[in-house]
């Protein structure tokens, strides 16, 4: 709060208070996790406004939160198993697609075929 008043001969006349209200934060928090047994290592996660890597992401965690501008219900995603196999998602467009701007969200990945070198992504949203 800023406290404000008007100077007369030397003298504070009247306070007034201006409270400033702050602006509803409009930010979007990300994270991934891997649901599976496996962990995974040298993840890049391509978001339309941010590229995010990971040495390691050990099985059943979590990434920390990291702030980021926007995104939509599933991204770039790509990732190596323990015998270095690589796998990927890659998002042709997003056309018709709103992309998420405040909140939380997170990608989850899901069920490593290693035959096919293929998983599931899954995402949660928040408010």
């Amino acid at each position: 709060m800023e406290k404000k008043g008007d100077v007369e001969n030397g003298e504070l006349k009247a306070d007034k208070t201006e409270e400033k209200i702050p602006e509803p934060k409009k930010e979007l928090k990300f994270s991934l996790s891997n649901s599976t047994d496996f962990d995974l290592k040298n993840l890049t996660i391509g978001l339309p406004d941010t590229v995010l890597t990971y040495a390691v992401l050990e099985k059943k965690s979590q990434t920390d939160w990291t702030n980021v501008q926007s995104a939509y219900h599933y991204g770039f995603v790509r990732f190596f198993d323990w015998k270095d196999r690589k796998y990927y998602i890659q998002p042709i467009d997003y056309v018709g697609e709103t992309a998420y701007k405040k909140g939380e969200i997170k990608y989850i990945v899901k069920l490593i075929d290693t035959t096919d070198q293929s998983f599931e992504l899954d995402f949660d949203y928040q408010k």
